[in-house]
């Protein structure tokens, strides 16, 4: 571990110096004139380049890792489908441990991670833990387990981008658009895909289609498909033996049908990716966990074999569709969906997009394959449906129906199925998001206790805190005023509702012009009699120090309160002050400035 803490201090070294130079680079520039819109799209070449070449060595890299595996389980033909458990178990066990030593048992550095980092870190992602991770993914996916490619290469160059951004200097605005380059360069690389690399980014990653943005990140997935294609070639990931289309339109009856039961299964798949997080969660030892979820998957890989095996590099191979019964289909489906489950529980590493397809495709063929016998007055073809069933899934899953269209249909380049892909993608995002609001990313954040609304007001609101602007001063009233007394009190005050404390400041109500107006008139009588105590009302909304400026005003919106009490901590009856919308929005206008008082 010294050895690892002198590595990473050197590294930490080399990048000051390399940040002094990247700014003085940046000085330059801006001397020769070059605007800021221009500084973005260079910015968004280099950042599709290396991305571009960081997925060929990431493809490469499991393309090593699956030859050494299934040269093992040669090795070990003698113990027969035991061969499979040895190597899946053992490489499983590999990912986890480079995991735990090398990215510090972290259970980040995914999708959700980097919209966290959008929203509430400025843009900053640490390279070194999503190269270790990347890494992993990559023997993850090579000794069998069942994740996804996409989400390792998103975010390898969300970090990217989000490092030549540091390596400059820029402000966090430019850091956030440059992380959404990365991550739509390594979509469009992986799937060979740079219109739904785009969509994805500015879906999943940044939240918003501004327009300021999206030149540069078109820019980026277009470079980074370039390079993929030089290296890959450019065919359709899927390849399709025709094009399929709709033969009449009694038929998108069915693609309706299909994206409520895509939908449906979206939302198991993602509530089973967490439950199996649970259910290895309640094993003390990690080996426990690895040899359970190890067995689990190479049970699974031993049944299916071929089927399941590699299809994290592979998206699906849509000839085992119409060549394989309905059950059979179906059951792949779901054996696909607790294989990832489990490999991701087990190994935090991988994407949960890629294993969306092929659930979706699986699911989508089998289903057509066995209406096609009972319903003879219709034309199904399995193949279009398992290629409509992976949009939907996709759709149903990520809460991000425009991406899910568009990469179904870039890797496919079968513009018949456009119509089916819209409708079934729609409902199924309607249909999941109904019966759960969370996506599978989204979940993630959740139970982190994050709460990420996109756009920047928002995004600015949640990343300050109440602490930062409250009025630690308030006028307050002690419980035992009366109403001559709390009448002087209010008139010296700019405020319009008042805290209501005992004598040690603990909090009992608010009273507001409104309460007083019942008394007011009747003051002299019943001035002595009716004290502040009694005028308070309970009902009341409450922020603590630590909620953020979004919460705080969403809590205003209540009752319209002008006013609302700070406690000291959550469920604390401890008044430390009061916040207002006009504090909030001022903090809001402070930060904005500061934020956005350097270059985009």
């Amino acid at each position: 571990m010294p050895k690892t803490s002198r590595f990473l201090a050197w590294l930490r070294a080399v990048g000051a110096v390399m940040s002094e130079r990247g700014q003085a680079f940046t000085r330059k520039i801006h001397a020769l004139g070059i605007d800021e819109s221009t500084l973005l799209i260079g910015f968004a070449v280099a950042i599709g380049a290396a991305v571009g070449l960081a997925v060929i060595v990431f493809y490469k890299l499991i393309d090593l890792t699956q030859y050494l595996a299934l040269s093992a389980a040669g090795g070990l033909r003698g113990i027969g489908s035991l061969s499979i458990v040895v190597v899946v178990v053992v490489g499983l066990s590999l990912t986890r441990l480079l995991v735990k030593y090398g990215a510090n048992d972290s259970d980040g550095e995914n999708i959700p991670d980097v919209t966290r980092a959008v929203v509430k870190r400025g843009g900053i992602i640490h390279p070194f833990p999503v190269a270790i991770k990347t890494a992993g993914a990559a023997m993850a996916i090579g000794v069998g387990g069942s994740v996804g490619a996409e989400g390792p290469v998103a975010v390898a160059g969300a970090a990217l981008g989000s490092q030549i951004g540091r390596f400059f200097r820029s402000s966090p605005v430019r850091l956030r658009v440059l992380v959404a380059c990365g991550s739509a360069a390594g979509i469009s690389a992986a799937f060979n895909a740079p219109i739904a690399g785009v969509f994805f980014s500015l879906e999943k990653v940044l939240g918003t289609f501004g327009v300021s943005a999206f030149p540069p990140i078109l820019v980026a997935s277009v470079i980074a498909a370039v390079i993929s294609r030089a290296w890959l070639g450019s065919a359709p990931v899927v390849e399709i033996p025709e094009q399929y289309g709709i033969g009449s339109a009694g038929e998108l009856v069915l693609y309706a049908a299909l994206g409520i039961v895509t939908g449906l299964v979206a939302v198991f798949y993602t509530r089973g990716m967490y439950a199996a997080h649970d259910l290895l969660d309640r094993f003390k030892s990690t080996w426990a966990r690895l040899i359970v979820a190890g067995l689990v998957v190479a049970s699974l890989n031993i049944v299916f074999r071929a089927d399941l095996w590699g299809q994290g590099h592979a998206t699906v191979n849509i000839g085992i569709i119409g060549a394989r019964e309905a059950y059979f289909l179906i059951a792949l489906a779901f054996a696909k969906l607790i294989a990832t489950s489990m490999t991701v529980a087990a190994t935090r590493v991988g994407g949960v997009f890629t294993p969306a397809l092929f659930i979706g495709a699986t699911l989508g063929g089998g289903l057509a394959t066995a209406a096609s016998g009972l319903l003879p007055g219709f034309t199904i073809v399995p193949e279009a449906f398992a290629l409509v069933g992976m949009a939907g899934l996709v759709a149903g899953a990520t809460h991000a129906p425009l991406t899910a269209i568009m990469i179904v249909f870039e890797m496919t380049n079968d513009y018949d199925l456009i119509l089916p892909l819209m409708l079934t993608g729609a409902i199924a995002y309607i249909t999941a998001r109904r019966i759960h609001p969370h996506s599978i990313y989204s979940e993630w954040l959740v139970r982190k206790g994050e709460k990420i609304a996109f756009g920047r007001d928002t995004a600015l609101l949640e990343r300050l805190d109440v602490r930062s602007c409250y009025n630690p001063d308030p006028h307050v009233i002690g419980e035992t005023a009366t109403v001559p007394q709390i009448l002087k009190a209010i008139g010296a005050s700019t405020q319009t509702e008042f805290p209501v404390v005992d004598g040690e400041l603990h909090f009992l109500g608010m009273l507001t012009y409104g309460d007083l107006r019942t008394v007011i008139a009747e003051s002299d009588s019943l001035g002595e009699v009716v004290l502040a105590g009694d005028l308070a009302s309970s009902e009341y909304e409450s922020v603590s120090l630590d909620d953020d400026l979004r919460t705080a005003l969403q809590r205003l919106g209540v009752r319209g309160s002008h006013h609302i009490p700070v406690m000291a901590e959550k469920d604390s009856q401890k008044l430390v002050g009061l916040i207002s919308r006009q504090e909030i929005f001022a903090a809001y206008d402070r930060a904005l400035l500061i934020e956005t008082g350097g270059s985009l």
